[in-house]
């Protein structure tokens, strides 16, 4: 597994409502996240790992709510960040339909394509030139997420930093290819 790849993945699952097994497997996360060759990266999500060790579970739940349901600090469907409910959306949903129909990984989910930990679970294990793709089309509306977790100091925004600094070096390595 590639290093963008280990990255997305362990956001990926950060991303989703936090889980007791997280807790469990801490000890063998970390081992995991200290094999990323990507400094920054690993640097951010060992932060992440820090906030969960340092709240209760309970705690951990609760911030998790406001911060992402019920017109919290913002939403997990990434264009909605960015273009709220207007057509500029629409299409962006519908092109991100287009890269996951077009690629070899199934999405199957009730959430919309722009949900968050989907797109990142994607890039975990799309073909390269499929996660280009989506991180040309959405490198701004994860920047924007980003913006908005730490204009609400936020941990979560060290998941979406990690995810950047990753997104960051598959684009550069893409103009360079």
């Amino acid at each position: 597994m590639k290093t963008h790849q280990k990255v997305f993945k362990l956001v990926s699952v950060f991303m989703h409502y936090p889980e007791k097994e997280w807790m469990d497997m801490l000890p063998e996360i970390k081992q995991e996240v200290e094999t990323i060759e990507q400094l920054p990266a690993k640097m951010y999500i060992q932060s992440f790992i820090h906030y969960l060790e340092s709240h209760s579970f309970e705690d951990l739940c609760k911030i998790y709510v406001n911060t992402f349901d019920f017109h919290g600090v913002t939403t997990l469907n990434l264009t909605y960040n960015v273009f709220k409910d207007s057509r500029d959306r629409g299409a962006a949903l519908v092109k991100l339909r287009q890269i996951f129909s077009d690629s070899d990984v199934e999405t199957e989910t009730n959430e919309l394509p722009d949900y968050v930990p989907m797109i990142l679970e994607f890039l975990a294990v799309a073909d390269e030139k499929y996660t280009i793709r989506l991180l040309q089309l959405h490198y701004n509306s994860f920047k924007q997420l980003d913006k908005d977790l730490v204009k609400n100091d936020s941990s979560y925004h060290f998941l979406i930093k990690a995810a950047l600094e990753v997104a960051h070096d598959v684009l550069q390595d893409a103009k360079v290819s």
